[in-house]
């Protein structure tokens, strides 16, 4: 009884957030200057190339950042980044579509910043999932062995992003999705508590094998047994490890996951509610209806209708 091992649940998670570049660019600064971002679904993200500037989320996080560093913003809170007090700080998107807004000073030697800096958007409907997964601020330091390899991909992004190529599209949004899978592996220690609790049952063999089938492609619903026998353990070694590890029952997490499936294919509207109940592994209609009413407060339809009036 085995399980494809190309079916990896981190990865699952992240493409199921489908994160799409949104904005690319390499920011040169001269002497104090601020840039902010208002509340907003857009995540940052950035190198430092020269100077040392600080970013801060309101005044629960803040990080002064030097050359090589590089920081994630994981959030839809109001965030700043500054290399001193500024009266007027420049918009994030407008740092980016005009960036020689940051070159006037009248100091003939100014302190100079530079960095890499971009943003993308996530076009499914599982956003909150980004909560879980992504810290409100996640710094990655110079030092860190880690860095070097972000900092390898944040180039390539940087390369697609200003060129016109064929299937530039496509790269960027892979490349996003592997700079997201390699920042949540680099400080497991930093991230929410839902993100460390996954990695660490990733990295038990037995649990990992459970968690393969549950993001694994829709099936008859699954039995504490049945996930038992997969990971090769009794049901309640295996239901008390599970709950231990990832702080919910395999049931809760299975039904969990289905739901956050169906939300992702609601968004794609070319599906039948009956061809999602059957693809998120429901055995009817009406109980798909139940359990995503319980979980989201909305019908299946009524939330398809919700996302179709957002766009």
């Amino acid at each position: 009884m085995g399980v494809p091992p190309e079916i990896d649940p981190l990865s699952r998670t992240i493409a199921l957030l489908k994160p799409r570049v949104l904005a690319w660019r390499v920011i040169e600064a001269h002497g104090a200057w601020a840039i902010s971002l208002p509340a907003n679904p857009v995540i940052s993200f950035g190198q430092v190339i020269a100077g040392n500037p600080t970013i801060a989320i309101g005044n629960a996080h803040t990080a002064s950042l030097s050359p090589g560093d590089l920081a994630f913003l994981g959030t839809t809170e109001p965030w700043v980044i500054e290399t001193g007090p500024h009266p007027r700080p420049i918009d994030f998107m407008t740092a980016i579509a005009e960036p020689a807004r940051l070159l006037q000073t009248n100091d003939p030697s100014p302190v100079v910043t530079r960095f890499v800096a971009g943003a993308f958007v996530l076009e499914a409907p599982n956003t909150a999932l980004v909560a879980d997964l992504i810290p409100p601020l996640l710094p990655v330091l110079h030092n860190d062995v880690a860095a070097e390899r972000l900092g390898t991909l944040l180039r390539l992004v940087g390369e697609e992003s200003t060129a016109d190529r064929p299937g530039r599209s496509l790269i960027l949004d892979r490349l996003i999705e592997i700079i997201l899978v390699e920042t949540l592996r680099t400080r497991p220690d930093a991230l929410p508590d839902h993100a460390q609790r996954l990695l660490m049952a990733l990295d038990d063999q037995k649990l990992a094998r459970a968690l393969q089938v549950i993001h694994g492609e829709a099936s008859p619903p699954w039995t504490v047994e049945r996930l038992a026998r997969y990971a090769g353990m009794s049901r309640s070694a295996f239901a008390d490890r599970f709950a231990r590890t990832l702080g919910m029952s395999p049931i809760r997490y299975a039904a969990q996951w289905r739901i956050h499936q169906a939300r992702s294919m609601l968004a794609s509207r070319d599906m039948s509610i009956a061809q999602i109940a059957q693809q998120a592994g429901f055995q009817s209609v009406s109980a798909f209806s139940t359990a995503f009413s319980r979980s989201t407060g909305l019908s299946p339809t009524a939330y398809a209708r919700s996302l179709r009036m957002a766009h």
